[in-house]
């Protein structure tokens, strides 16, 4: 593997350079700049990450053994693999004081080597011009900075997730210098998520059979069976109704009730204490609309108009929240045009295995929206953990507008210049006080009415501009 070719070198310096600065700005900046809380003032930027970290000091302290990350003592990481790496951290750097900027440093670093990973993939699947935008989206999208410049797992399931999967693409080049790699990146990988959040090592074999299937290779055995019963136990749950599930208690089904319950739970409560156009919107809908419009607003999230012009809010973090919606905000259209930039490649492979990749990406964007759809941190830090097929797909996509310059494409883009100037309008308005009172009734029918009107007005004219072409050929 050519990890240190000098390309690759830059993306690793960049990302990690990036989330290691803005992890120690944070630190220094925090209690300063951010909001008068115990995790702010101590230089954190999540609670979970606040909690976690602090756990791992007092093991590393404690003398207990290891293994003890892993039991019901210490329930700030669920499933204790990142709480043991960070309280082996600070076991092998003494210090007399708790020192979090270790941990994200080693954040910090998970991130940088979850980019090379990532381009290396790409170079395999979709050669080296498309890998340079791979690259870049992982470095700089200000999501992934951000969790990467904190004690977060997000940065260390990325990086499994891209290592794994270009483990797996190795198999498309067996006589490589590169054959032997690819069992023990996959090995590396699947440890590191089941230590880390072990349900992203199903995802990961699940998707690679998925891919490697559709390449039309020889699969193993063992992983056809594990893929099997993994698809198996999905066709169930979505044999059965979303209140179905709600209702369900017990039985092998038992834990997507759970799971849809407190979902249903959490979008209630967080969407109940939302202000402005989710509070207004969600209280008025019918049941049956309740839940698309938690994921629609989801996808949505974290909103472009509100994160500039909501407010209260302090600098620091209005600032922040913009650069997070914008990166977001440039991603989405591209991520939406993916299905159909994945149908229109020539190669009746490589079409299928993209549309599988658009099909895993779009249905988490789904979960994670779902699961969070009111919180405008849990369901982007959800989302963001597929990040390196997010960024296959739309470095994919951009290679696809290269050569085809579709219409449909532009549509998108259209109908989300329109939603973002509707809302930005209603926003100003209610905050700020420009414009005129629309409401948020019709402020959302507008919104609605014109990217109707745009999309089918084109695709109008479109038609009858090949119609006219052809009557005058």
């Amino acid at each position: 593997m050519k990890l240190l070719s000098r390309p690759l070198l830059h993306f690793f310096l960049l990302a990690f350079a990036l989330r290691l600065a803005f992890g120690a700005f944070a630190y220094f900046a925090l209690p300063v700049l951010g909001h008068d809380t115990e995790t702010q003032q101590a230089g954190y930027l999540f609670y979970d990450a606040a909690r976690r970290d602090t756990a791992a000091w007092e093991l590393a302290q404690s003398g207990l053994p290891l293994g003890e990350a892993f039991s019901s003592k210490y329930e700030s990481d669920q499933y204790g693999g990142l709480l043991a790496f960070s309280a082996l951290v600070y076991r092998i750097i003494p210090s007399e004081a708790h020192q979090p900027l270790w941990v994200v440093t080693l954040a910090a670093l998970a991130g940088g080597l979850g980019v090379v990973f990532a381009v290396l993939a790409a170079q395999q699947a979709l050669g080296e011009p498309a890998s340079r935008r791979v690259g870049w989206v992982m470095a700089l999208l200000p999501e992934s900075i951000l969790l990467g410049a904190s004690q977060m797992r997000e940065p260390f399931i990325i990086l499994f997730l891209a290592m794994g999967f270009y483990g797996v693409l190795l198999f498309r080049s067996p006589k490589s210098p590169d054959f032997g790699h690819r069992f023990l990146l996959a090995g590396l990988s699947l440890l590191g998520l089941l230590a880390v959040s072990p349900g992203f090592a199903a995802l990961l074999v699940f998707v690679s059979l998925g891919w490697l299937f559709l390449d039309g290779r020889r699969v193993p055995l063992k992983f056809v069976l594990i893929g099997l019963g993994i698809l198996a136990l999905a066709l169930v749950v979505l044999a059965f109704s979303w209140q179905s599930l709600v209702s369900m208690r017990s039985g092998p089904l038992g834990i997507f009730g759970d799971w849809a319950r407190e979902t249903v739970k959490w979008n209630q409560y967080v969407l109940g204490r939302s202000s402005g156009i989710v509070q207004l919107l969600f209280e008025t809908l019918p049941s049956f609309l309740q839940l698309p419009f938690v994921a629609i607003y989801g996808i949505l999230q974290p909103v472009l108009p509100a994160a500039l012009i909501e407010q209260p809010a302090l600098p620091f973090w209005q600032v922040l929240g913009g650069l997070r919606a914008g990166g977001w905000y440039v991603l989405l259209p591209i991520l939406a045009y993916a299905p159909f930039a994945a149908w229109n490649l020539p190669d009746p492979r490589q079409r299928r295995q993209w549309l599988w990749i658009s099909a895993v990406v779009w249905v988490w964007i789904l979960v994670a929206a779902l699961r969070g759809g009111g919180d405008q941190w849990d369901n982007p830090r959800y989302r963001i953990i597929l990040l390196v097929w997010m960024a296959m797909l739309a470095a994919m996509t951009c290679e696809q507008l290269k050569i085809t310059r579709d219409r449909w494409f532009l549509r998108i883009l259209a109908v989300e210049a329109v939603i973002l100037v509707v809302f930005t309008h209603w926003y100003a308005f209610r905050y700020l006080g420009l414009g005129f009172n629309l409401g948020i009734r019709n402020t959302l029918a507008l919104a609605i009415g014109l990217s109707v009107l745009l999309v089918a007005g084109d695709w109008v004219r479109e038609r009858l501009n090949k119609r006219k072409s052809r009557v005058i050929s």
